[in-house]
């Protein structure tokens, strides 16, 4: 069964740029003692003219003064962990970015020099986070990452390194479309996150216009694609056991290009300029378009169809626009543009009606099987692969088809199965020599402090009892002085008895 949702809905206003500091005020509001999602733009004549709108959460920074006031960490604090715990119960994922050209999208989803991290960098990093917790619980997780741009309606890939090359977009039956050829890198920590993000934003399509000194001139896209590997529990601790289930699920992240107009941006007799900004709008139109359908087939249950084939970016975006994902989309608005800003505030009320039917991707799976007497009878497993592979390859050359294709297939995709069995078994391994070194230390600082205890004890004990002996014999030395004393004393005068003046006077 799927789970039916509306795609959610955020509204972020970004504080002035240097440019508009002579302005002190918004003409957007969101005020904390309203609605959490509240949004109400200004109008320049009367207030009378005010707008409200009602959208999933309202992100309001534009003064950081103000109470109410989320930098990029409060703001992913609020929304990011859920978007991570719908990607690793299985769900397929899409967090989109849109506004005009200088509403602060790309600062919103990448951050920026300053040390203020993305919604991206955050969110990556909470994945590979909860990546390493399961490894505990027999999980093996594989994220891999690639990175590609919708410029000038086509798919370029910002990690190819390569001569030019054409990408196309092609449809799965089950899955939807997807860009071929695209390269896909394993992820095992943040530091492989980094160095392919910055390789892609390095490549990727920027210009300088009146609007924003570092404008995109292109759709950038980031998928990660998880596969969850699930193997039974059993009752040796220190084995994986077999197989059981595999979760695949993706997530894209979406920093849309802005949409523009001439007498903003002001690129008059820039042709290549011109024409990306041209390209831009048409695939925003398009996007437009197909969510204008998408709302109406929500509310009036319409049969229209939905043109997402009329642009590269749309139909891309298929599955997540009205199909199997959980989507987010965050609408991000300047504070002093009301065209703009009401133009992007309707557009996000058509969006907040349109229903996903997400669905979890869990496969059940079984044991593959080999039967190694028949394939490899009196040779070794891999000296047999390799003549399967090198008769495999003559084949090939000759154009014939053979059933032995199918076969050796299987006996690779028993290896891999075995290869990745083998490496998790390390990793979890891994994960538990480390738990029990964790342990040992412990162990070893309880038993340094309860040492420490001891000694202390001991210590103090001694010193008891040689503070008693001493009073023992103190109290002793007193009684014998006295004992002395008297003593003196007695003989004094017994002396003085028998002392021959006292006769004889």
């Amino acid at each position: 069964m799927g789970d039916d949702k509306n795609i959610g809905v955020m509204v972020r206003v970004r504080p002035l740029l240097a440019r508009e500091k002579s302005d002190s005020s918004s003409l957007i509001e969101m005020p904390p003692q309203a609605d959490k999602g509240k949004v109400i733009l200004k109008s320049r004549t009367d207030k009378k003219g005010d707008k409200e709108f009602i959208f999933d959460e309202a992100i309001w920074s534009f003064d950081e003064k103000d109470d109410h006031y989320m930098d990029n960490t409060s703001f992913y604090a609020k929304s990011g962990p859920e978007l991570v715990d719908h990607f690793f119960q299985g769900y397929n994922v899409c967090l989109l970015a849109y506004g005009q050209t200088g509403s602060g999208k790309t600062f919103t989803m990448m951050g920026d020099d300053n040390n203020a991290e993305g919604f991206i960098p955050m969110l990556v990093e909470d994945i590979l986070n909860y990546k390493t917790r399961l490894v505990s619980d027999k999980i093996n997780c594989e994220l891999k990452f690639s990175y590609m741009e919708v410029y000038n309606e086509n798919v370029r890939d910002l990690l190819y390194d390569g001569k030019d090359k054409k990408w196309r977009v092609r449809e799965h039956p089950d899955t939807g479309p997807y860009v071929e050829g695209l390269k896909e890198f394993d992820i095992e920590s943040f530091k492989d996150f980094q160095k392919y993000l910055k390789i892609g934003n390095r490549n990727r399509s920027t210009a300088s216009t009146m609007m924003n000194d570092k404008s995109s001139r292109s759709h950038a896209i980031i998928n990660l694609y998880l596969k969850q590997t699930k193997f039974h529990k059993n009752d040796d601790d220190l084995e994986i056991g077999k197989i059981d289930s595999e979760i695949i699920s993706n997530i894209k992240l979406v920093d849309l290009a802005g949409s523009e107009r001439l007498s903003k941006t002001q690129i008059y007799g820039q042709q290549d300029r011109m024409k990306e900004g041209s390209l831009i709008n048409k695939s925003l139109m398009v996007l437009g378009r197909c969510i204008n359908v998408l709302s109406r087939k929500t509310t009036n249950n319409t049969n229209e169809m939905i043109p997402y084939r009329d642009s590269i970016l749309t139909y891309i975006l298929k599955e997540n626009l009205g199909g199997n994902s959980k989507t987010v989309m965050i609408f991000c608005v300047a504070p002093l543009d009301y065209e703009e800003t009401l133009q992007t505030l309707n557009y996000a009320t058509r969006v907040k009606h349109i229903k996903t039917r997400a669905k979890q991707n869990q496969i059940k799976l079984s044991n593959i099987r080999m039967d190694w007497d028949e394939a490899h009878k009196n040779d070794s497993i891999v000296e047999s692969l390799k003549e399967e592979i090198e008769v495999l390859n003559e084949k090939l050359t000759q154009y014939e088809v053979s059933n032995e294709t199918e076969k050796l297939s299987k006996m690779i995709s028993f290896l891999e199965k075995q290869l990745t069995e083998s490496k998790f078994q390390n990793k979890y391994l891994s994960s538990k020599i480390k738990e029990m070194e964790y342990e040992k230390q412990e162990l070893q600082d309880h038993n340094r402090y309860i040492n420490s205890l001891l000694r202390d004890n001991l210590n103090k004990e001694v010193d008891l009892k040689l503070q008693h002996q001493n009073q023992l014999v103190e109290n002793q030395l007193n009684l014998l002085e006295k004992q002395i004393i008297l003593n003196q004393q007695d003989l004094e005068v017994f002396l003085n008895d028998f002392s021959p003046t006292s006769v004889y006077t």
